[in-house]
């Protein structure tokens, strides 16, 4: 009977390995507004909202109520102690893990629409508006307006920045006038080659540095495969011209996702050459945001203007409705601190 001791054993360790494998990942997402009620209050409950991604989790939110939420960013280094909410007041940093929030921007910075902690130091922070691009280099306690370059009403009205994966002193920046990049940590800015009017969105390649894609707003889609000074457009298949969103599959980069108004999810599986629509499922086809599962390509999420969050399981050819109630969705994004 000595095979006993040696099943139980391997019973034990197959468990462990089944429970290491469950996901930790949490699920983020941004509000502007939601179908959701403080108990005795008229005002809709903006937040943002968390679950795990496992099956049937429940949602909870964290963050001051009431503010209006564009953007989170979260410190990966400090396991998620340090958080920055981007919101119509400003601002809201936590360091103790989402419990307690406090806006760190002043009176005169407004309606941040972006923000990013530096990943190598998270005293280093930015943060966009439509009035300008701002840094922090103490971790929040004081901000300094960076137009060095953006010499412009249009140029300052910044729409979305990244931080170069494989640099940390290069960041773009798209604005209403064009797309800008620095290689000095924001301190002053270039213009780049494209000359498309009022840029909504930029990202980055997950694995290239040097192609960058590009959503405007009357205007489609843009690619460049050299670090932005030449750009082309890449529509093949598309049929809409104002785009919000636009994401990599982090496993395949190869497959693009792209979202705007009124067209409802394109999908690449080849670099963004040719795009096919999908909207089976969808109740809305006002698209604002993407998150892809770092763990499986099939499983994708996209929030709506209005209408909530919705998932796919087959890599966006349909989708389903899993949760916030009318809610007009700024950002998703899928952390896992482990």
């Amino acid at each position: 009977m000595k095979f006993i001791p040696q099943l139980i054993f391997m019973l034990l360790f197959s468990f462990s390995q089944i429970n290491a494998r469950q996901p930790s990942a949490k699920l983020y997402v941004t509000t502007l507004s939601t179908g959701f009620y403080h108990t005795g209050m008229s005002v809709p409950l903006c937040a943002l909202f968390f679950k795990s991604t496992k099956q049937n989790a429940e949602w909870e939110y964290m963050g001051r109520p009431n503010n209006r939420i564009y953007d989170v960013d979260f410190h990966h280094q400090s396991k998620g102690q340090y958080i920055a909410l981007a919101t119509h007041t400003g601002v809201h940093q936590s360091f103790d893990f989402g419990k307690t929030w406090k806006v760190t921007t002043g009176w005169q910075i407004t309606e941040v629409n972006n923000v990013s902690f530096d990943p190598q130091n998270p005293d280093i922070i930015y943060c966009s508006s439509p009035y300008g691009f701002y840094k922090s280099i103490d971790g929040g306690k004081n901000w300094d307006k960076k137009i060095v370059g953006l010499n412009s009403i249009n140029a300052q009205f910044v729409s979305s920045f990244i931080i170069d994966f494989s640099n940390s002193d290069v960041l773009y920046c798209s604005t209403e006038d064009v797309v800008y990049k620095s290689t000095d940590k924001g301190e002053s800015w270039n213009k780049l080659g494209l000359r498309v009017k009022s840029i909504r969105i930029i990202v980055q390649h997950p694995k290239n540095n040097q192609i960058l894609f590009a959503g405007t707003e009357n205007n489609g889609l843009y690619f460049s495969n050299d670090g932005g000074n030449v750009w082309q457009k890449k529509d093949t298949g598309i049929l809409h011209n104002t785009f919000y969103a636009i994401a990599f599959d982090p496993n395949n980069p190869n497959i693009i996702f792209a979202g705007g108004f009124q067209t409802g999810v394109y999908k690449s599986t080849n670099g963004g050459n040719k795009w096919k629509q999908y909207f089976h499922g969808l109740q809305q086809l006002n698209i604002r945001a993407f998150a892809i599962d770092p763990e499986n390509s099939s499983h994708v999420f996209a929030g709506t203007m209005g209408k909530g969050l919705y998932e796919s399981v087959d890599g966006g050819e349909s989708w389903k409705y899993v949760g916030i109630k009318n809610g007009y969705i700024t950002a998703i994004k899928i952390v896992d601190f482990e």
